[in-house]
Formats: structure tokens, sequence, C-alpha cells
């Protein structure tokens, strides 16, 4: 109910409503970004998202509580500073 009322504004894009399946997710990644995902999913890691900036790429795994970020590069960051929304 509180979710039909904030997409009465208009201009707001709320996409925590509706999520896209990982196939959206998946033809966003850089093909380094899919190696090094093809690397970690060997160890269990799920693609979550990703985040997608003017200049930038980041995927974002998980594999329980560890959170792991891949940057448009295929670099992998192990500690990212990162919370997700429904850590907080």
């Amino acid at each position: 109910m509180q979710a039909a009322a904030i997409n009465t504004f208009s201009g707001f894009d709320d996409r925590r409503i509706t999520q896209p399946n990982i196939d959206q997710h998946w033809h966003k990644l850089s093909t380094a970004q899919r190696f090094a995902f093809y690397t970690l999913a060997k160890l269990g890691y799920q693609l979550l998202f990703v985040r997608q900036s003017k200049n930038e790429k980041t995927a974002v795994v998980r594999q329980d509580d560890q959170l792991v970020t891949i940057d448009g590069e295929g670099d992998i960051d192990f500690n990212p500073s990162l919370v997700l929304r429904e850590n907080r």
C-alpha cells in the first residue's frame, strides 16, 4: 500500500518495487566482469545486481553475508565499503 502511494509522484522511480531478473543484470556486465564473475561463481557467489553510473559499471555479488564488487575492468574487491538497503 505504501509503495502505491510512492509511485504516484511524477518522475519517481523506486527500483525496490520491481526487481530485474538476473538475466537483465547479466547483460549489463562487461566481458572482463563476466570472466571475473565466472571465477567467483565457482566458489558459490551469486550476482545480485549491476550499478551503472555515467562512467562506470560495478557488479555486486554475494556469498552468504560476504559482499564482493567487480569493477568494469574485472578487478575484484573482497572488502568493499558497501551497505545494502536490506542491511541498514
